[in-house]
């Protein structure tokens, strides 16, 4: 509670424009249900309600049957005068209905013309209540005989000003409940509408910027002035800010990379050099400088072929080429290299299909993908080969140890190594996967990473036709 009421909250809330639209709107509901309610009494036309009579009001009724039984009786006056005497109707009106409506009788004064005959409809209700209209309060009746004649005695007070509210009061509940539930319900949703679909909106381009859209904006509305507005606005400066950080570090990347290979050429050039002089004792080192050499040389070649295909400006020389001219010769040298490791690698027919594709990059996705499957292999090897009427789809399947589950997002991520089976032993930095799916999705292809039954990673790509 002391959150709520601590004074920078409340100033926080009162100067928030989003809290005067909530506030506008409540009250805008309640505005709404009480003209609607208003609407329906006007519709409904006069309506009544009535409470038993008991106390002044009753005895004051009786009192007035008395008068008027003696003004009839003993002074011979008619009935007429009777319920027209000053002294009687001063203050009130004073109605006698009759069975036969001709014979009704009540006092002249009726200036205000107000609607006696809700009186008559009441039948034969006889006992004595407090009927309450919307202008005007009748006490009764009391049943009366006059010249042999059968009557129910009312007396009407007139009030000053229709009963709103209590025209309101005597409405039938599902008329209540009506009145409520359309202004509810259709503020509702457009308030609704009003504040979640932008925070929808928003929603969708945060997730599409967590999976790496780096162009991706909430569209912004310039009317929009609240902290609603005001939060797209932020989020839009945060992703700028964040494409322009992960741009600088992908271009600081390609250009150290770019930077080393100079160097490293002039390395590999002196130490060849070295070796046509060096002794014998000396040319095992040199050798070894000169594989690490190697080494080094094709991690600085990976960075920068993913540092060209992470730009979406990057082209590809796109060309129609068979699919088994793509993958025979792929699969006859991974073949040869699983024979090496004493494991055994098998394929299905190839489809003969025909793709549009960059021949030489595709190659070297597929290549990486199934050269990281032998690596990890106890044994066997799967290549599987499915196509629909969209898309071509390959399953590479290897026997090894897999992934943990919580690793199998992170792979095809730059420089992620899992901690288990496929440790840095095996050789590589994390770039070839990472290599794989952008050229994946530099053709709108896909990759996914998924264990299978008993053991092993299943790695499958889909490529659209």
């Amino acid at each position: 509670m002391s959150f709520w009421l601590n004074k920078t909250n409340i100033k926080q809330v009162l100067s928030s424009r989003l809290f005067y639209k909530a506030f506008a709107g409540f009250w805008l509901t309640i505005v709404c249900i009480f003209l609607l309610l208003v609407l329906f009494t006007r519709l409904q036309g006069e309506l009544l309600d009535n409470d038993p009579l008991h106390g002044r009001h009753l005895d004051s009724l009786k009192h007035l049957k008395r008068n008027i039984v003696r003004l009839v009786e003993n002074k011979n006056r008619t009935l007429q005068e009777a319920v027209d005497h000053p002294r009687l109707s001063r203050h009130s009106m004073i109605l006698l209905v009759h069975d036969n409506v001709d014979k009704t009788v009540s006092t002249e004064n009726n200036d205000r013309n107000l609607n006696l005959s809700l009186l008559n409809d009441l039948g034969d209700q006889n006992t004595p209540s407090q009927i309450r209209t919307e202008r005007y309060i009748a006490y009764g009746p009391l049943d009366i005989s006059l010249n042999q004649d059968a009557y129910r005695l009312y007396q009407i007070r007139q009030l000053p000003r229709p009963m709103l509210f209590h025209s309101i009061r005597m409405l039938p509940a599902w008329m209540k409940l009506l009145a409520v539930f359309i202004p509810s319900v259709i503020l509702s949703v457009f308030l609704t509408i009003y504040l979640i679909t932008p925070l929808n909106t928003l929603s969708r381009s945060a997730r599409r910027l967590a999976q790496g859209e780096l162009n991706v904006r909430a569209p912004t509305n310039s009317q929009r002035k609240d902290e609603v507005g005001q939060l797209i606005h932020d989020f839009n400066f945060m992703a700028d800010k964040l494409t322009h950080s992960i741009q600088a570090h992908k271009q600081l990347l390609a250009d150290v990379s770019h930077e080393l290979r100079t160097p490293l050429t002039r390395l590999n050039l002196a130490n060849a050099m070295a070796q046509d002089t060096a002794s014998d004792a000396t040319q095992n080192y040199l050798a070894r400088i000169e594989k690490e050499s190697q080494c080094l040389d094709k991690m600085l070649a990976d960075v920068l072929t993913l540092s060209r295909l992470e730009y979406t400006d990057h082209s590809l020389t796109i060309e129609p080429i068979s699919l088994s001219s793509l993958l025979q010769e792929l699969l006859l040298n991974a073949k040869f290299e699983a024979q090496q490791h004493n494991k055994t690698l098998s394929n299905n027919a190839i489809p003969d299909i025909e793709l549009s594709c960059d021949a030489i990059l595709l190659t070297s996705a597929i290549e990486n993908i199934t050269r990281n499957a032998i690596k990890y292999a106890n044994t066997h090897i799967d290549f599987d080969i499915a196509q629909n009427a969209e898309s071509l789809i390959i399953c590479i399947k290897d026997d090894g140890q897999g992934v943990d589950d919580s690793a199998l997002a992170e792979l095809g991520n730059a420089f992620y190594r899992t901690d288990s089976a496929r440790a840095r032993q095996t050789g590589g930095i994390g770039l070839g996967l990472a290599i794989a799916k952008r050229a994946l999705i530099a053709h709108h292809g896909d990759i996914q990473f998924t264990n299978h039954q008993p053991h092993g990673l299943t790695v499958t790509i889909t490529l659209p036709l």
